[in-house]
């Protein structure tokens, strides 16, 4: 279903699961002790190639300065290791330690889960209802974020 129904489907879906992760982690799901951000940062630093604060912070959508103070916070509570190249002993990058690779296996099976859950549910509209619904949403989501700025 994704690939008929095109990328737009697929982030209004990683929306969606977005927010289940935040209902999780009110439901007591997901471990107090990692956030939605920490679990995003450990997704990041198992993905990313040489993973830095800046490249995390590209990816997260957030500052350099809450990223290294993420990642202090996450080396604290052993989810990650720095390291740096022998090339460049100034920059600074991260890695998973076991920990930080058994919860960044923990969310990548959630994620497969949700994704599986999304799918079971689209399977049920065309492709052109998904598409009619998801431009409705983008435009929705536009017009409501045009009447927060007007009351700023």
């Amino acid at each position: 279903m994704y690939e008929r129904a095109g990328a737009s489907v697929k982030r209004a879906c990683a929306d969606v699961r977005a927010a289940g992760h935040a209902l999780e982690a009110d439901r007591g799901e997901m471990s107090d002790e990692y956030g939605y951000s920490e679990t995003h940062c450990i997704d990041y630093i198992g993905r990313l190639e040489l993973p830095n604060v800046t490249k995390i912070a590209e990816h997260m959508g957030m500052t350099r300065g809450a990223i290294s103070k993420m990642t202090k916070k996450l080396l604290a509570k052993g989810l990650i290791e720095k390291y740096t190249l022998e090339s460049n002993k100034k920059e600074v990058y991260f890695k998973l330690t076991d920990l930080g690779k058994m919860l960044f296996e923990e969310h990548a099976k959630r994620h497969k889960r949700w994704e599986k859950r999304d799918m079971e549910f689209l399977s049920h509209y065309s492709t052109e209802d998904v598409k009619t619904v998801y431009q409705f949403m983008k435009e929705l989501n536009h017009y409501l974020e045009g009447q927060i700025e007007e009351l700023l």
